[in-house]
């Protein structure tokens, strides 16, 4: 089974969040910051949206312009079925930190829909009454997402701003499933005992069922199973969460992958512990909310049976594998954002170094869960800066070789090793290792801003002592790109400092590799706005015409992004580059890659646009 249970707790029903992973306190601003000239938009008058255009439900947001979020206008200039056939295809699972950033605050950012065409309703009422189903769809549209990206405590603050008038069955379930997933069980019992009065929805039936034996009705909650089974409901999961938490744990059902907010909030009443043979599904499970929420359960203990005749060393492998289960797991969920890199660090420590014997540090490969986590703990245990420094240096050097295709890339890796390097001071002693240390900490992304000035704070030390230390020279010029980036200046680039760049890669590179390094750090560079010129692609003309093994967007991706940002639609260029980001993130083609940035640039998203060209550069290897 995938998940066992403890005995079940008392039946009590606690309002305050309990642990869920879930991000951080969120701000409610109903007052907007006036939009800059940056996010304004084209000048041809603003769209008529009817009447009323729901102004309740268009000023719902959490962030404004002065928090990196869109104006109100956003969506300005935007076809209605156009922005219709794009919503849904945003991504809801996201490993770019940068896209992640971007996407959540589009989601985030109040705005009006554009107007449907005149006298075009779906209802057959007035434009007035086309204005407001279209304003409550993409809000709706809007907080879907969100929880698609297991973002439930923005999910629950916009749930909150929602006048009851104008909430649609698929806002109050996601109010309802945002209040299972917080911990707020009595006003998700309340909502579903309101929607049974009016649905026939079997959805409803079966909260009011974990309500029911929440407040330690069993009987009730027996009828309500039994009617359940005689409408032949199809969840499988839920049944079995049900047994789960009445204390009768049983196998998890056949191909099992993805745990719904009311499967959740029964499992954690529960007490459910994940089992020994998580590692035969962890590689299944995709839906960052599912693996965010089993990343935070623990494992059952072994229990000894009595005439249990199971070899020692079978238990140990059992244990070791559940182990590295939990790590691969939770490497993912921090790497889609449903639980923080804490946890990641905890199963790290908590790895037996000495059983089985360690290998040596430098024989660690990249693929080898048990190494990384041996390797953390042997920077963890450094008190020297310079030899912490090395231990460090050894682990994320694989990281940058390895590029995320037998571990997790630097976006993960980087966090993971930043708490260490913000407690370690930029130093004369240290100048070798100012290159990765700077990118571990960007490497969290723009919304860590304390990972970020440290690490501008290694990319000085390195810049300031080039002129006397040729380690620092070496240093400085291999991190010259991601400077740049930081600090953008829009003078051209300096044939030297590409020179240099050029002989401070690795001496080892094949020689195809060294010019696929080029090509990546021109293109970036390029689409970031820094004047590369012909000269700087001297050298790699002559190399083959056509690039071998690239999926390129499709042409109506490709042709909508560029006329969304040539016109200066700015949610509809935002939204278009983050389907063309999709899952994959700055792992996409190099040209497909720097026509998103250029894009984003064009409407004004500068910041995301250059947070993309530096999280491109650091995870593939620069």
């Amino acid at each position: 089974m995938l998940l066992s249970a403890a005995p079940v707790m008392a039946q009590d029903v606690p309002e305050a969040p309990a642990g869920a992973p879930i991000t951080g306190p969120v701000s409610i601003l109903p007052n907007l910051a006036t939009p800059s000239d940056a996010d304004s938009g084209p000048t041809e008058p603003s769209v008529d949206v009817g009447d009323i255009a729901a102004p309740g439900v268009d000023r719902i947001g959490l962030v404004d312009t002065a928090m990196g979020g869109f104006s109100p206008q956003l969506w300005r200039g935007t076809d209605l079925e156009t922005l219709r056939e794009i919503m849904p295809r945003l991504p809801r699972r996201v490993n770019s930190p940068a896209e992640r950033h971007l996407l959540k605050n589009l989601l985030l950012s109040p705005g009006a829909p554009p107007a449907a065409p005149r006298g075009e309703d779906s209802v057959g009422g007035t434009d007035a009454v086309a204005a407001l189903n279209a304003s409550q769809w993409l809000l709706e549209t809007r907080v879907a997402t969100l929880a698609g990206l297991g973002e439930w405590a923005d999910v629950q603050a916009l749930m909150e701003l929602v006048p009851p008038a104008q909430m649609t069955e698929g806002l109050k379930r996601l109010k309802t499933e945002a209040n299972l997933v917080t911990n707020h069980v009595n006003p998700a019992c309340t909502e579903a005992q309101a929607a049974l009065a009016t649905s026939p929805d079997p959805y409803w039936q079966k909260i009011q069922v974990f309500c029911q034996y929440s407040i330690d009705q069993a009987s009730a909650a027996s009828l309500g199973l039994s009617i359940l089974r005689e409408q032949h409901v199809d969840d499988a999961v839920f049944f079995w969460a049900i047994d789960v938490l009445g204390g009768n744990p049983a196998p998890a059902p056949a191909g099992f992958t993805k745990l719904e907010p009311l499967h959740y909030a029964m499992l954690r009443k529960a007490n459910a512990t994940l089992p020994a043979n998580l590692a035969d599904v962890q590689s299944k499970i995709t839906d960052p909310s599912t693996l965010g929420w089993l990343a935070a359960l623990q494992p059952a203990e072994e229990v000894a049976v009595k005439g249990d005749k199971t070899p020692e060393a079978v238990k140990r492998e059992r244990r070791r594998a559940l182990e590295e289960a939990r790590i691969l797991l939770t490497e993912r969920a921090v790497a889609v954002g449903t639980i923080g890199v804490d946890a990641l660090r905890a199963l790290y420590a908590k790895v037996d170094a000495k059983n089985p014997a360690p290998p040596p540090l430098s024989q660690i490969t990249a693929g080898d869960v048990r190494g990384r986590a041996l390797l953390y703990q042997s920077a963890l245990a450094q008190t020297v800066p310079t030899a912490r420094a090395e231990v460090i240096a050894l682990a994320l050097d694989l990281v940058r070789v390895d590029k995320g295709e037998k571990g997790p890339d630097l976006t993960v890796m980087g966090p993971a090793y930043a708490n260490m390097l913000e407690e370690m001071e930029p130093s004369g002693d240290l100048v070798w290792f100012a290159g990765t240390a700077a990118r571990a900490l960007l490497a969290a992304g723009p919304e860590d801003r304390v990972a970020t000035e440290k690490a501008k704070g290694w990319v000085d030390l390195s810049r300031n002592m080039a002129r006397t230390s040729s380690d620092a020279g070496l240093v400085a010029d291999s991190i010259w790109p991601v400077e740049k980036l930081l600090a953008p200046s829009g003078t051209p680039i300096p044939p030297q400092a590409l020179r240099a760049w050029t002989a401070a890669l690795p001496t080892n590179l094949a020689p195809d590799v060294a010019a696929q390094r080029r090509e990546t750090l021109l293109s970036v560079l390029a689409a970031a706005g820094e004047p590369v010129t012909s000269a700087d692609w001297q050298g790699l003309l002559n190399g083959p015409v056509k690039s071998a093994n690239v999926s390129l967007l499709s042409p109506a991706i490709w042709n909508g992004l560029d006329l969304a940002a040539k016109s200066k639609r700015v949610g509809e260029a935002s939204a278009l580059a983050l389907v063309a980001l999709g899952e994959d993130g700055t792992h996409i083609s190099l040209a497909s890659l720097q026509h998103v940035i250029e894009s984003l640039r064009a409407v004004g998203r500068e910041d995301d646009a250059r947070a993309l060209a530096v999280e491109a550069l650091l995870v593939s290897g620069l």
